[in-house]
């Protein structure tokens, strides 16, 4: 808390100081900084330089951020509430959390309802929505096609989320926005391999020209034959899937 001075009058006409306490910015600072802090672990995890099991010490992690320990056990301890991280062996030592399959299969069964929905309004809509952004990465020649697996599973985010946003429907969009944070791990995972990243190319190419078209059982059938390629994915993730994608990362955060 600081104070600050400031002339005023009184009812006489009078001058007088008026001291007035105001919070310090300092705290401010701080807070900004844990947000900081909380945005590139949670990067560093989606980019499997802080891979699921992988154990880590607060000063270890503070050190290699050039933060001081109080804004990154903040941090950690936001990535805990969010479910990215557990705290284990006493309250300095946390985990990146595991791969939990089931858990994975529910948010998928979530995100397909929503997903559906989504599409049966846009297909009702007319005219429908402007779809134009989103055939121009993905409805294009073969030899066109991006082929880095990390800007497919990008792009394949913001087809999905713009679909749900263009269904108009505010509160569906943030529970989407949340599963999707929860589930891009295992997003990335499913676009290591070429073959995925080839048929993500072929099947967003169908369900957007279904949209288009309005055929609307048939833009439901396509939606959901791909979101269960992604979930079958899932049940095939291995130690050894984890590691290639590590490896493909940057030198790991954590040793």
């Amino acid at each position: 808390m600081s104070a600050k001075s400031s002339l005023t009058k009184n009812a006489n006409g009078a001058s007088r100081i008026e001291v007035v306490h105001c919070r310090d910015s300092v705290a401010g600072d701080r807070s900004r900084l844990a947000d900081v802090v909380y945005d590139n672990l949670k990067e560093a995890i989606f980019e499997f330089r802080m891979a699921p099991g992988d154990r880590f010490s607060e000063q270890e992690l503070a050190s290699r951020f050039g933060v001081s320990r109080t804004p990154m056990r903040f941090a950690l301890h936001v990535l805990a509430r969010d479910g990215f991280v557990n705290r284990i062996g006493g309250h300095a030592c946390w985990q990146v959390k595991p791969i939990d399959l089931d858990y994975f299969e529910e948010l998928y069964d979530f995100r397909t309802e929503i997903e559906l929905v989504a599409v049966r309004r846009l297909c009702a809509m007319d005219p429908v929505p402007d779809l134009n952004a989103l055939a121009d990465f993905w409805c294009v020649p073969r030899d066109e096609r991006e082929t880095s697996g990390r800007a497919v599973a990008t792009q394949d985010e913001i087809l999905h989320s713009t679909l749900v946003e263009l269904a108009g429907n505010r509160e569906m969009l943030r529970t989407h926005r949340e599963l999707t944070e929860l589930i891009r791990i295992i997003r990335r995972l499913d676009f290591i391999d070429l073959s995925r990243v080839e048929s993500a190319f072929e099947e967003h190419a169908q369900i957007l020209d279904a949209i288009v078209n309005r055929r609307t059982e048939l833009a439901e059938s396509l939606l959901k034959t791909h979101i269960d390629g992604s979930r079958a994915e899932i049940r095939q993730i291995t130690l050894h899937k984890i590691q290639e994608a590590r490896q493909s990362a940057a030198q790991p955060i954590c040793d």
